[in-house]
């Protein structure tokens, strides 16, 4: 019997050194399955946080997110311009009185503000002319409402609206002039209108002067 204890102790004996091998029972094995491990050690998919080991405090940081330009706002067109004046003004060049000096100028109160451009047209076509007006008649080249297209419009001058007035200049021979004065060597204008103009358009026109057109009446003698 003796014999018999020891052959079954060895067994035993035996079979818990091949289990503690296999780590089934032994206490130190890690036994978190493998894939929780991987996961574990993956990036994270939330913002990471860190503390300032001086104040202790926390901060988060991480990729941050997408963004994009702003679109810039458009500016709006400018005002039409307002407190219009025009005035022609002439110096005589010498003695003779046989040449002078004109200078027409147009001033304006609003707009003033940087970004703005003032332009100063002539109005080629005396366009509030009836077709037929009655003898001894007069009245206004340009009226409020009246279109004006690129064909009937020739560039005076231009310039900042913050400057509040434009003026071109030219000699002419003296004589007898009858209605709006210009340059000879470019188109005859009747009227004058100015326009407040930025990247996003123009204002309507305002009138700086209308001109005038008359027909004399039978006693009536021009020049």
């Amino acid at each position: 019997m003796v014999y018999g204890r020891a052959i079954l102790a060895a067994i035993l004996a035996g079979v818990i050194t091949g289990c503690g091998a296999n780590g089934a029972l032994h206490p130190n094995i890690d036994r978190t399955p493998s894939h929780v491990a991987d996961d574990a050690t993956a990036a994270p998919t939330s913002t990471p946080i860190t503390t300032n080991a001086r104040t202790g405090s926390q901060s988060s940081f991480g990729t941050p997110a997408a963004t994009h330009p702003a679109t810039p706002a458009r500016v709006a067109v400018p005002p039409k311009p307002r407190g219009v004046t025009f005035d022609s003004h002439a110096v005589e060049r010498d003695e003779t009185g046989h040449y002078a000096d004109i200078t027409q100028t147009v001033t304006w109160s609003t707009p003033r503000n940087d970004g703005v451009e003032i332009r100063v047209y002539g109005v080629t076509k005396c366009i509030a002319e009836p077709r037929e007006p009655a003898p001894d008649t007069s009245g206004p080249c340009l009226v409020t409402g009246t279109p004006l297209p690129e064909s009937v419009r020739t560039l005076l001058g231009r310039g900042p609206a913050s400057d509040g007035a434009v003026s071109w200049s030219w000699t002419e021979e003296t004589g007898c002039d009858v209605g709006l004065g210009y340059d000879p060597d470019g188109p005859a204008y009747h009227a004058v209108v100015l326009a407040a103009y930025n990247p996003s358009g123009h204002s309507i026109f305002a009138i700086a002067e209308p001109g005038l057109w008359w027909q004399p009446g039978p006693n009536d003698t021009v020049c």
